[in-house]
């Protein structure tokens, strides 16, 4: 799955810079192709959650580590 975001990410920004080079040059479908595609890239850049690390320890030897699941994360959004 990531290598299928990693190819869709490439494509979209080879997209981006061809948009604005040849935008620049004057073609007007191609800047309004930039201005979208660096839209929305813009969007999940800011809309993104952003990770926290919200307990931290070391484990002693003999210790164990148990980790559950969440239905909601602490704000009441519905975890991923």
């Amino acid at each position: 799955m990531k290598f299928v975001a990693k190819q869709l990410g490439r494509g979209f920004r080879r997209l981006n810079d061809e948009g604005w080079s040849r935008g620049a040059k004057g073609n007007g479908i191609w800047l309004a192709v930039a201005v979208l595609i660096g839209g929305v890239r813009f969007m999940a850049r800011i809309g993104g959650r952003r990770r926290e690390v919200l307990f931290s320890q070391e484990l002693l030897p003999g210790e164990a580590l148990r980790v559950g699941h969440l239905l909601e994360d602490r704000l009441g959004r519905p975890a991923k």
